[in-house]
């Protein structure tokens, strides 16, 4: 293996010995060699070391750390990546045998762009695709403002640009640390893309929303709008949609109290979003958590 590979794969795991074997054999099996996988085990407690030393690759690279989150365990493997491009692939994923292919005929094509992402789709446990996300347009700055279609398996942030921008490691931020760095990157350089589907957000159980009790969530997107409201760069290039952003983020409160049965907080952060953004009431999910607040 080159000791500078096109690309850099960091994959953080925490407990999935159970499926990180299936996404490494995905990620070997790439039309496109030229790459190096570090994965980056974050405190599990079962035999995810034995599993991942069980692959004899000298391309895939094995480290273990303390618990800390995606977030620290994307910025360890960064530090330590040697690749031109870096991306951070979930461990309970799969990659497609021409992701790596299409990653760098674009990378040729537009001339090292500083970030990009390829589309992707959603499959069940059993292999049958649900939903695909590839119909990303010249609105997609504007568009993931506003919803986070981006999957971390899809983005491949230069190396530089990687360790210019880490990801939050804010406990509290864990699984909106992402787009929290999406946004900022949206707010210095434009995105690249294509639609050409190269991987897949493998559905199950530990991936439901409404597993995390609301106040948690709720905590999560606070912080979040605390950080956004805190980059003189992000308020410059989006600030004139904030506070819709900040009255879309209460709504998202609403669905998963609603589905939680908490009902006077479904109409105290209602109250909320209307205030801060009067137009949010025709939105989709306010309406919809609104009535589901009512039904019995």
């Amino acid at each position: 293996m080159p000791s500078s590979p096109l690309f850099s794969i960091v994959i953080p795991t925490y407990n999935r010995a159970h499926l990180i074997a299936k996404t490494l054999n995905s990620v070997l099996a790439q039309h496109f060699t030229d790459f190096e996988i570090l994965v980056v085990d974050d405190g599990s407690k079962d035999n995810t070391a034995e599993v991942v030393r069980g692959f004899s690759d000298s391309r895939v690279t094995y480290y273990k750390k303390e618990n800390d989150e995606r977030g620290a365990a994307r910025n360890y493997g960064t530090a330590r990546a040697h690749g031109s491009y870096i991306t951070f692939f979930d461990s309970d994923d799969l990659m497609y045998p021409n992701h790596l292919r299409v990653a760098s005929n674009l990378v040729a094509s537009i001339g090292n762009p500083e970030w990009f992402h390829l589309a992707y789709d959603y499959q069940l446990e059993d292999g049958s695709v649900i939903n695909q996300i590839n119909d990303f347009d010249e609105h997609i700055q504007q568009t993931i403002y506003f919803n986070n279609r981006l999957s971390c398996n899809g983005v491949f942030l230069r190396r530089d640009i990687a360790l210019q921008f880490p990801f939050e490691e804010d406990r509290v931020l864990a699984s909106s640390e992402d787009w929290e760095l999406w946004i900022r990157l949206l707010s210095h350089f434009k995105l690249h893309y294509s639609n050409e589907i190269t991987s897949s957000v493998v559905n199950h159980d530990q991936r439901s929303l409404f597993t995390i009790p609301a106040e948690k969530v709720i905590a999560r997107d606070l912080l979040l709008i605390e950080k956004l409201r805190a980059d003189a760069v992000v308020m410059k290039q989006y600030g004139q949609s904030f506070k819709r952003f900040i009255a879309d983020r209460y709504t998202f409160f609403m669905l998963c109290l609603a589905e939680q049965k908490q009902r006077l907080g479904v109409w105290q952060w209602g109250m909320r979003a209307f205030q801060s953004y009067p137009l949010i009431l025709g939105s989709k999910r306010f309406l919809a958590s609104i009535k589901n607040s009512i039904l019995p």
